[in-house]
């Protein structure tokens, strides 16, 4: 059992170093620099339909304010899915991902 350990820490420590050690070229970070693309603009943030979703997340109000009738009303069957589709809906709000 020894030796088994001794094997692993060794190709451990050797991996680590075999990892570590490799040549980073200058050119490869000039060409990262010069290609200059525009920042993404940060996502809009529907506010009331984030607070409509933390308070009335589980009854589906927040699919219903964005026309999503079908997922509103398995929403409201559901209780949100046990509150993890509002939860998710809930973050999707507010990184943007989901609005009207």
């Amino acid at each position: 059992m020894k030796r088994i350990l001794f094997a692993m820490i060794m190709l451990f420590s050797f991996s680590t170093v075999i990892y570590a050690s490799f040549p980073v070229t200058q050119e490869a970070t000039v060409l990262a620099e010069e290609s200059s693309t525009p920042a993404p603009a940060p996502p809009q943030v529907d506010w009331t339909l984030a607070v409509v979703c933390f308070f009335l997340g589980g009854l589906g109000i927040h699919r219903f304010m964005m026309g999503d009738t079908t997922n509103g009303i398995l929403m409201l069957l559901t209780a949100g899915g046990c509150g993890i589709w509002a939860l998710i809906d809930f973050i999707r709000i507010l990184t943007g991902d989901l609005s009207r």
